[in-house]
């Protein structure tokens, strides 16, 4: 007697589960990037390219962002300087020293500023696609990582 005689519903799920995998197609697909140089990523079983692929801005090299909302004040201290060099004049010349004192300035950080990105993707990463609905375009949406555990060190 097989386990599916003793159980319904075990067969029921199985039947239920293979329906809903032929009617539902899966929208997403991870993929692993093969260059940057050009840009291929293999996902699905084919080699996709530029052609192939809109890709999430933040993941383009050289992408310009905006960062707002920086300031915060800053204080540091200049230390002591000497200064030397000639001094050539109509009535004399020689040496000439200027000593510029240990000093604590304060100010603040700048309010926003252009932040050039470089390149996120490498050789050999997954990355997360999103298919179109006739299977021809995939929208690359994000760079992934293997989740590890990092103690947290004890005070």
């Amino acid at each position: 007697m097989n386990d599916d005689a003793r159980d319904p519903y075990v067969g029921l799920n199985d039947y239920f589960g293979r329906k809903a995998a032929g009617a539902v197609p899966a929208w997403y697909a991870v993929g692993r990037v093969i260059s940057t140089t050009p840009l291929k990523i293999r996902a699905d079983g084919l080699d996709l390219d530029i052609e192939d692929l809109y890709i999430a801005q933040h993941l383009t090299a050289g992408w310009v962002e905006q960062l707002t909302e920086l300031a915060w004040p800053v204080t540091s201290t200049l230390p002591q300087k000497i200064f030397s060099g000639q001094c050539k004049c109509g009535l004399s010349s020689g040496d000439a020293w200027v000593t510029r004192p240990e000093e604590e300035v304060e100010g603040e950080t700048a309010e926003a500023a252009p932040v050039t990105h470089g390149a996120l993707l490498k050789a050999g990463d997954l990355v997360l696609l999103l298919r179109s609905m006739d299977g021809q375009t995939y929208y690359l949406i994000e760079r992934l990582v293997k989740a590890y555990y990092e103690p947290v060190p004890a005070d």
